[in-house]
C-alpha cells in the first residue's frame, strides 16, 4: 500500500495542465515538422526532375544541331551531352535544394499552427494554456472546414 501512497504523492506533485499545454505544443509541431518533411521530399524529387529535363534537353539539343561539319566538335558535344547523362552530383545538389525550398514552404502555409505550438511549448502559465487553446480552436476549425467541408467555397455536396 505504500507504493500506491507514494504514487498518489508524485501525482500530486504533477500539474496537469502544464503537461497538457506543453503536451499540445509538441504535437502540433510535431504534425507541422511532419507535413513540412513530406512537403521537402516531393519538391526535393520534383526540382531535381525539372532542372535535370531542362539539362538534358539543353546538351541534346546542342549534339543534335551543328552549325557547321566539324567532327571534333560533334565529338566534344556528344561527350558533354553524355557527361550530363552519368552526372548524378547535380541532381544531388538539386534535391538538396527542392528539399529545403518544399520544407520551408510548407512551414510557411502552416504559420499558424507552428507559431501557436511554439507558443504552447515555450511560453508558461496562462499564455501557454490560451496558445494550447488556440492550437485546439484551430484544430477543430480544420476538422471540421476538412472533413465536412463546412466553410469552403461551394461548401458541403448536398
Amino acid at each position: 500500500m505504500k507504493i500506491f501512497g507514494n504514487i498518489s504523492r508524485a501525482m500530486k506533485r504533477v500539474n496537469a495542465g502544464k503537461i497538457l499545454t506543453k503536451g499540445v505544443g509538441i504535437a502540433a509541431l510535431g504534425l507541422v515538422g511532419y507535413d513540412a518533411h513530406y512537403n521537402g521530399k516531393l519538391q526535393a524529387d520534383l526540382y531535381a526532375s525539372e532542372k535535370d529535363a531542362k539539362s538534358t534537353a539543353f546538351y541534346l539539343n546542342n549534339s543534335m544541331y551543328s552549325t557547321n561539319m566539324s567532327k571534333i566538335q560533334e565529338a566534344v558535344r556528344d561527350a558533354s551531352y553524355t557527361m550530363e547523362l552519368d552526372s548524378g552530383w547535380k541532381r544531388f545538389f538539386n534535391k538538396g535544394i527542392g528539399y529545403i525550398k518544399g520544407f520551408t514552404s510548407m512551414l510557411v502555409d502552416h504559420v499558424v499552427p507552428f507559431g501557436l505550438g511554439v507558443g504552447a511549448l515555450l511560453t508558461k502559465g496562462k499564455t501557454s494554456k490560451l496558445f494550447a487553446g488556440g492550437l485546439c480552436v484551430y484544430g477543430a476549425y480544420e476538422f471540421v472546414k476538412n472533413f465536412f467541408g463546412w466553410g469552403t467555397p461551394g461548401g458541403p455536396i448536398k
